[in-house]
């Protein structure tokens, strides 16, 4: 991770809601397979087992923070899945098996997908999104020509 991959890291963690920040470990838990899926692919052991630990430390850091005081039957299912994608993940490590791990990459990227609908934040307004100045001095120039022919 480049220096400014980090520091944009940094500010969408910074800036990120609750449930933003759900929707940012399981990003980076599918980036992290899909590095694992490549490093299989090229035969690169090392990467693959590097990649699929960080994986399962976010599994873990995703199921330790399930509250099952506030919300038991959402908790149980929800550790279930973890279990479920950990033991899925470790046996397409173990046997070798990219299409596997592809599957949990799909369901995990399902989920994801999920929490990001339900991510307060995704639904306050949005700024306006900037127009590259090329394109302003573009269209200036078309309403000019407009005009003169008009």
């Amino acid at each position: 991770m480049t220096y400014k991959s980090k520091d944009y890291l940094n500010a969408a963690v910074a800036g990120a809601s609750p449930v933003g920040l759900v929707v940012l470990l399981y990003e980076r838990m599918i980036a992290d397979l899909r590095r694992a899926v490549a490093a299989m692919e090229k035969g690169e052991v090392e990467v693959r087992v590097q990649e699929i630990n960080h994986a399962f430390l976010i599994l873990g850091q995703l199921e330790g923070s399930l509250d099952a005081s506030r919300a038991p039957e959402s908790a149980k299912t929800q550790t279930l899945f973890y279990q479920v994608v950990r033991n899925k993940i470790l046996e397409a490590h173990l046997k070798g098996e990219r299409k596997l791990l592809e599957e949990q990459i799909a369901l995990l990227n399902d989920v994801r997908a999920a929490w990001e609908q339900v991510d307060p934040a995704r639904h306050q307004p949005q700024l306006p999104k900037l127009v590259p100045r090329a394109t302003v001095e573009q269209e200036e120039q078309n309403l000019s020509v407009l005009d003169a022919s008009a």
